[in-house]
């Protein structure tokens, strides 16, 4: 009986880039970009906050004269556990385009176009995690959802959120009225009031309208400062279709993952077995609100 070819030639590319891979599917959301990252995030794990209120005495009196306290307090992020498992058979590349990169050999075996599909993946994961980070619900019948629950979720069982009702209908009155309510506190570098992309064209949209064109140098890539204020307005993908509006400092929002053990995987081989190949990706996330009094939500009406 004749032994099997032994496979010694894989394709090399998800090796040379594995960190990389891994990286831009945990990390690779823009939302995830914006937020305060927390690594070794296996399940559950504390956000660990310190609350501190400063008085001022009396300097020119003798004595002790204690005032004023710091707060130590804890949130949990609590994660999901993802995985994405996908198989190519070459087989069935034989009679389509990519017929001619099909190479079955004794001792060497390569798929065509890997690179194309494992980018192709990536980009999917990126895009499917952004929306979970905000729409993530649990008790979603959406596989793609309910593995952990998202901002929105979150931020809407949290009674202390500033909760706004914008007065008028268009994208402009609500984010100018959602700025409005910021709590003084939560005015900082980075205080940034989040939309979807949909809401952001509308708001720029309405700007033109309004005649107010100075806008157009500042909106790059999705971002545009707010006129009189130094508060950035982001569009996020994860927001389309919710016509939420969330405003807050991008340190007050926290997105876990692990990213430190050997909890993340991303391996792609091929299978003697089941003659075909793999894909395995494997990660965990999560997202909390550090203060949650310090963040605004407001739909668009």
């Amino acid at each position: 009986m004749a032994n099997s070819p032994i496979i010694t030639s894989l394709p090399e590319y998800v090796e040379q880039n594995k960190i990389g891979l891994i990286a831009a599917s945990v990390l690779g959301a823009k939302t995830a970009s914006q937020f305060n990252f927390q690594s070794g995030v296996k399940g559950i794990a504390a956000v660990n906050l310190l609350n501190t209120d400063v008085q001022f005495g009396d300097g020119s009196a003798c004595g002790w004269n204690e005032a004023g306290s710091q707060t130590l307090s804890q949130r949990k992020i609590e994660t999901g556990a993802i995985k994405v498992n996908m198989a190519y058979c070459d087989k069935k590349m034989l009679k389509t385009y990519a017929e001619y990169g099909v190479k079955v050999a004794a001792g060497a075996k390569t798929l065509p176009f890997e690179e194309d599909f494992i980018n192709g993946v990536v980009a999917n994961v990126k895009a499917a995690l952004e929306t979970a980070l905000w729409q993530g619900d649990k008790a979603s019948e959406d596989a793609n959802l309910n593995k952990f629950d998202g901002m929105l979720k979150i931020l809407g069982a949290e009674a202390d959120v500033v909760k706004v009702t914008p007065s008028a209908a268009g994208a402009y009155v609500a984010i100018k009225e959602v700025i409005a309510a910021i709590p003084a506190k939560a005015i900082k570098e980075d205080t940034r009031v989040y939309v979807g992309a949909d809401t952001f064209v509308k708001f720029i949209q309405e700007m033109v309208d309004k005649n107010l064109y100075h806008y157009s140098a500042d909106n790059t890539n999705g971002e545009f400062v707010m006129p009189g204020t130094t508060i950035k307005i982001v569009a996020l993908d994860g927001l389309n279709g919710t016509k939420k509006i969330v405003a807050g400092r991008a340190s007050n929002f926290f997105y876990g993952a692990d990213m430190e053990g050997d909890e993340e995987k991303f391996e792609f081989w091929y299978s003697q077995d089941n003659r075909e190949f793999r894909l395995a990706i494997e990660f965990n996330a999560g997202v909390q609100v550090a203060f949650p009094d310090e963040t605004v939500v407001a739909t668009l009406s």
